[in-house]
Formats: C-alpha cells, sequence, structure tokens
C-alpha cells in the first residue's frame, strides 16, 4: 500500500486526550468528553466497539474544518462474506450524534492518525475481488451401457461438465482475468491410480482456462464434455469419479497500478461428484457378504524334506456384487510361492501374482470385479517351505478378501498353521576285513621280539561309517568305540592307526602302538595273503551283528572280559546323505591264540553314537542313539596242502608222468594201434567199372 503523509493541527492534539466510556443503551454505544457543559457526542453500532479509538482530523493546515475519526474494530463492513472485519467513522465537527458515516476499504484510502506524531498516514487500498463459483454435472450417475458420444474408433458414455463463475467486489476493475484449473478424477492422481474419464476432445485429464469477468460482464460459463474409459482400462467402478475446480486471479498486465486481490476469506477450491451404475439395487450401494475357507495337504513340515504345500482356498460371496475383489495370502518368510495349481480340473485357473508390500510378501489374487452375487470360485496355491532353520515350532499362513465395497467389504481372516519338526535317520555301519582269520599259517612263527608290524600277525581292519539318511541335519554327535585291545597281560587286537574321513576328529584314552612298531605296507605279507584271500569275505560295507558267529561254539572277547581301548570321537555337522567314517587299523597279536590252540574266539568291538546338537530352534523329543558291535572270528584249520609239497617232488612227478606217457604210446604203436587201411586211389575205381561193363555186354 501506498502511503502520504497530511499535518494535522497539534492545536487540535491539546484540546483533548479524549478518555471514551462506553455506556450499552438500547440504541447504541455512546462516547463523551471531558468537557461536561456543551460534549460532543456521537454514536455507532451496537457491539462494535465504536469510540476505541478517537482523534481530530484536519485535512489542512489552512483549513477551518474540523472533524473527528472514530475507530470501531468490530464493525460489519460491506466485504461479501466478512463478519466484524472492523471499520472507522467519520464524524464532523461539531455535530449530530447520528452524523459519522462510514469510511469504505474497499475502495477509499484509509486515513491512520499517529497520536503524538502530528501526523496522519494515508493507505490506499486493492480491490477485493470475491469469486462465486459452480460445477454441474450432467449427468451424475454413468451407466456404461449408455454409450452415445463418438470417439474416433468406438462409441463411450459421456458426462457433460458445465462450469461457471461470477465476480463482485467494491471498486473491481472492469476486466477481471480469472484462471481456472478443471482436473478429472483428481483423486485417483493423488493415489497413483487410473484416470476414469477423460475431455472427449483432448483425451486429457486436466485443462486450464482463462475466464474474462469484470463489473459490466460479471459472469461466464463454459461447458465440457468427458467420456469414461473402457471398463477393461480401469478396476475401480465402486468410488465416486470427482472432479475438481480450483481457480485464481491470473497475473496482471505490466504496468497495472494496484491489482485487484482474491478475497481470501472465500474458498477457492470446488468438488462435485459422479458414479458410475453399480448393479446393486435401487440405492447403488452394494453389501457383499464375502466367506473364505482354507485347507491344507499337510499339517507338519520336517526340516531337510521338499516340503511342497498346496492351499486349496474356497472363496464365496453370498451378497450384493463386490468390487476389485481381491484373495490377499499372507506368506511366512520361509515360504516361496511357486505358482497356481492348474493340474486338478475343478479348481479355478485364477490371475495370481506376487508382492512385496512394506516387509510383507503377499500372494495376491484376482477374484472379479464385480464378484457378483451367488460366485463361488476354488483354487489351490502351491508354496515351497525351505528356509526353516531359524524357524520357530510354526509358521503361519493368514488370508483374507479384500473389496472396495463401502460396507462390509472384507471377508473372514483365516490363518492356517504348520507345525515344524526336525527328525533325522543316521544308520551305524561296520564291516571287519578280513571277518575271519584261520589258524595257524604255514611256514610263518610270531617272533618274541617283534620289530615290524608283519612280525606279529596279520592284519586287521574295522570301518565303521555314521551316516545321515536324513531329512534334517545334525549339528554335532558323539562316537565311542571300545576296542578289544588286551586279555590281562596279552595283545588281542593291536591298534596301529586311527583313520577318519568326514567331519570327524577322534582321540583315544591311551596310547597307540605303543611297542613302537614299524608300520608296513596296508597289504598282508605274501605268505598269508593267499591263505587270507581263500579264507576271507570280499570286502564290503555291510552290517554285522555279533550273530553272525553264533553258529560256531566260540568263546567272545568283548569290553565286558577284557580290556578296551577307548576310542572318543566327535561328529560335526552332518547334512542329509553325508557320512562321518572312522578307521581302525590293527594286526591280530597270534602268538596269544596260539598259545590256545583249536579254541576259536569272537573278538567284539562295541560302537556306539549320540547325537548331542541339531543346528535348529526346533529340537525333537529326542535326539537320535544307538549302539551295536562288531565281530572278527578267529578259527582254527589244516593249512593248504599246496604250500607243503617240495618243489623236487613236483618235478619228479611231471617227469614219471611224461615217461608213463611214452612207454604207452610204444606199446600201442608196437599193437598196431596206430595203422590204417589207405582208401583205393581214383583209376583203380575207373578200371573196376570198366570191366563191369564188359561183364554185362557179354552176357
Amino acid at each position: 500500500m501506498e502511503r502520504a503523509c497530511d499535518c494535522v493541527s497539534s492545536a487540535g492534539m491539546f484540546i483533548l486526550g479524549v478518555l471514551l466510556v462506553p455506556w450499552s443503551v438500547l440504541t447504541g454505544v455512546w462516547s463523551f468528553n471531558l468537557h461536561t457543559d456543551n460534549p460532543a457526542v456521537y454514536r455507532g453500532p451496537d457491539g462494535s466497539y465504536f469510540g476505541y479509538s478517537v482523534d481530530f482530523y484536519q485535512a489542512t493546515p489552512d483549513s477551518n474544518t474540523m472533524s473527528v475519526l472514530v475507530g470501531a474494530p468490530k464493525a460489519n463492513t460491506s466485504q461479501p462474506g466478512i463478519v466484524e472485519a472492523g471499520s472507522v467513522y467519520y464524524c464532523p465537527w461539531p455535530g449530530l450524534p447520528d452524523s459519522c458515516r462510514q469510511i469504505p476499504f474497499d475502495n477509499a484510502n484509509l486515513i491512520v492518525g499517529a497520536f503524538g506524531a502530528g501526523e496522519v498516514s494515508v493507505y490506499r487500498a486493492r480491490a477485493v475481488v470475491s469469486v462465486e463459483a459452480e460445477m454441474i454435472l450432467t449427468p451424475r450417475i454413468l451407466n456404461p451401457d449408455d454409450r452415445q458420444c463418438h470417439l474416433p474408433d468406438t462409441m463411450v458414455t459421456c458426462l457433460k461438465v458445465d462450469v461457471c463463475a461470477a465476480v463482485s467486489g467494491v471498486g473491481i476493475p472492469g476486466a477481471v482475468d480469472l484462471k481456472a484449473d478443471l482436473q478429472l478424477d483428481w483423486l485417483k492422481g493423488t493415489r497413483g491410480g487410473v484416470k476414469r474419464v477423460l475431455f472427449l476432445d483432448t483425451q486429457q485429464p486436466q485443462r486450464t482456462v482463462v475466464l474474462t469477468l469484470g463489473r459490466t460482464h460479471p459472469r461466464a460459463c463454459l461447458s465440457y464434455t468427458v467420456y469414461l474409459r473402457e471398463e477393461g482400462e480401469f478396476r475401480d467402478k465402486l468410488t465416486p469419479i470427482s472432479l475438481a475446480l480450483n481457480y485464481s486471479l491470473a497475473p496482471p498486465p505490466p504496468g497495472q497500478d494496484l491489482p485487484p486481490v482474491l478475497n481470501h476469506y472465500s474458498s477457492t477450491f470446488l468438488q462435485e461428484q459422479a458414479y458410475i451404475l453399480l448393479d446393486c439395487g435401487e440405492d447403488n450401494m452394494c453389501i457383499p457378504d464375502l466367506q473364505l475357507s482354507v485347507t491344507m495337504d499337510r499339517s507338519e513340515l520336517v526340516i531337510g524334506n521338499d516340503n511342497l504345500v498346496m492351499l486349496t482356498i474356497n472363496a464365496v460371496n453370498r451378497g450384493e456384487g463386490a468390487y476389485e475383489t481381491e484373495l490377499h495370502t499372507l506368506i511366512p518368510p520361509e515360504a516361496d510361492y511357486i505358482g497356481v495349481e492348474r493340474r486338478v480340473e475343478s479348481l479355478s485357473k485364477l490371475n495370481c501374482e506376487y508382492r512385496m508390500v512394506n516387509d510383507s510378501r503377499l500372494v495376491v489374487c484376482d477374484l472379479g470385479n464385480p464378484m457378483v452375487a451367488g460366485t463361488e470360485l476354488s483354487v489351490g496355491l502351491r508354496f515351497s517351505v525351505q528356509r526353516l532353520e531359524d524357524a520357530g515350532p510354526k509358521i503361519s499362513f493368514e488370508l483374507q478378501i479384500h473389496s472396495s465395497n463401502k460396507d462390509n467389504s472384507d471377508s473372514n481372516p483365516v490363518s492356517l498353521n504348520l507345525s515344524i519338526a526336525a527328525r533325522a535317520q543316521l544308520d551305524l555301519r561296520g564291516v571287519s576285513h578280513p571277518s575271519q582269520v584261520v589258524l595257524p599259517f604255514p611256514r610263518w612263527e610270531p617272533k618274541e621280539k617283534p620289530i615290524k608290524e608283519d612280525d606279529v600277525g596279520p592284519q586287521v581292519t574295522h570301518i565303521y561309517e555314521l551316516h545321515n539318511s536324513g531329512p534334517s541335519s545334525i549339528r554335532e554327535a558323539e562316537l565311542q568305540v571300545g576296542w578289544p585291545s588286551r586279555f590281562r597281560d596279552e595283545n588281542l587286537l593291536y591298534a596301529m592307526e586311527i583313520q577318519t574321513e568326514g567331519p570327524i576328529s577322534c582321540r583315544t584314552n591311551t596310547s597307540i602302538n605303543p611297542l613302537g612298531l614299524q608300520n608296513s605296507s596296508l597289504q598282508d605279507t605274501p605268505e598269508l595273503l593267499g591263505f587270507l584271500r581263500n579264507s576271507s569275505a570280499p570286502p564290503h560295507r555291510h552290517k554285522r551283528s555279533v550273530s553272525a558267529a553264533q553258529s560256531y561254539s566260540s568263546k567272545t572277547l568283548n569290553c565286558s572280559n577284557i580290556i578296551c581301548l577307548r576310542i572318543m570321537c566327535v561328529v560335526g555337522r552332518l547334512d542329509r546323505g553325508k557320512s562321518a567314517v572312522v578307521k581302525i587299523r590293527s594286526r591280530l597279536w597270534a602268538h596269544t591264540f596260539l598259545q590256545r590252540r583249536n579254541d576259536p574266539y569272537v573278538l567284539n568291538s562295541t560302537v556306539s553314537f549320540a547325537v548331542t546338537a541339531m543346528p535348529y530352534r526346533v529340537r525333537p523329543p529326542t535326539l537320535p542313539q544307538h549302539t551295536t558291535s562288531m565281530g572278527t572270528l578267529v578259527l582254527w584249520g589244516t593249512p593248504d596242502v599246496a604250500f607243503a609239497v617240495p618243489l623236487w617232488v613236483i618235478i619228479l612227478a611231471i617227469l614219471l608222468g611224461l615217461l608213463v606217457l611214452a612207454i604207452l604210446t610204444l606199446a600201442m604203436w608196437k599193437c598196431g594201434f596206430f595203422d590204417r587201411a589207405r582208401p583205393p586211389a581214383d583209376d583203380d575205381i575207373s578200371d573196376r567199372e570198366q570191366l563191369t561193363s564188359d561183364q554185362s555186354v557179354d552176357a
């Protein structure tokens, strides 16, 4: 605003420091000065605080005319839509009580006196423009089957929009440019949806126009045609189609002095709504009745299995149409969505997709738009559940049907729980190689002071395998072996070496090979090899028990009646199909058994395991454990004769055989055994035939 200063007579300022005391009467508010004999009394509107401030006003220093300016902070003015905006009244001096008139703010200068400064400020006012706008929609309910408007390739349902505006105000200029912005289906723009209606001519959802109004033509209207897009292009048929009109004054041209302003007490936003005709009865309000039931093909998942799960879902709408109907399946972190079951003819082939909503993992299936009354759908969803290492005792699937209906939009929620179990089947396998040893050995005697391991006896190896058949893994297990080592002070199976394969480490309670015998190759000595191959079963892994030797009247030596070497092993993680192997290589101390000839023995080693931990949060009720034994049979027999015949006897027998053959051949030759009658020659046969022919002619 512009400010101008006028002089104020200081003579008028000393006359009064006016003290105003409001006195309410039926006719108004009264004010008076301190001159009680001849007061100047003025009256203003009731309740306007008339007389809140008072000052004298003199137009020029030479003017003899004096007037009084009276402030009324709560007085009403001519501005439309504004209540108790406040005003200043001009009162002539001297004057009658009702001679005060209101100074208009809209098109006049505002004169303000500054007490004690000796001046008055004049503020020039800008015109205030008040706008009244309206938007008319015809029709308000769009019938998708009523297609009366043309697009280049098709007929569409259309809607007529009339936008009207009128301006008013005191002192407004002759031409006021009003900028109007019309947005179609504007709520879809703020929510990221698809615009359902567009302008017919531009096929755009927004348009901006300028209306020129003023004192001579204060009202104007514009008409537009919009159309409803095809049903396949959007999903929301239920919520209203909101059309919004925003308006403001256009920027003033350059050089315009004091352009008008828009009345900020009035609204600059207008909204109207249209609706899509629904198959929901006369009230066009759809109230569905969605019902959901779900079953699973299993109730328990075992960690390590394939764990394929199928949910069979039945969705029913027993009410009115449900719009934008979707089945939401909240899946646990351990599950992965595979797809819709399409091999069962009784199940619907719905369109389902995987979505991430914030941190939630959803499978969303389209059940129809609308899902009409009486619809019943069945669908099978297949999942794979694998990441169960950190899962609790159960996991849950949460399912519910959602629609965009206002009333009763959701179905009953369904929660399905799957219990989680950890289960591992461990097999303890063992084999003895050889499975039996036959004593004594030909031309072999044990040495009293053995140096090499071959001096002790034949090699005997026991192999133990802990195999995890699954399905779950184990984190740790303990395996213990009781090895038949000594009977009193005599050695039985003298342990030479312990070898391991897989995630296993072993230790013993005493040292291995305490005598420090020199290791030889893992094969037996040549003298023993042939005998062992003839008497031992071929090496292969299989389960054995002591019962295999019960057919012999043998003496069983095990940890209950002899001294055993204790072998303690710790087994690490074993996944499904993995094994841990312990191989104990030893020598049968033959001297001990040769002192007890003809007594068969069974040397039994005992082996046991116990699982101590599994790598899961879920713990089984009992951890796997088992104990078994494996034996090596010591028998007595007669050595193979082939090892006792001297070489010269064999050579002599061969020579004697050749001599007998020669004598027999000579005798048979002398007897004519080799003489044969030779067949006649070809010439003799021809002569004989000729002679026979001549004799026939003479006859």
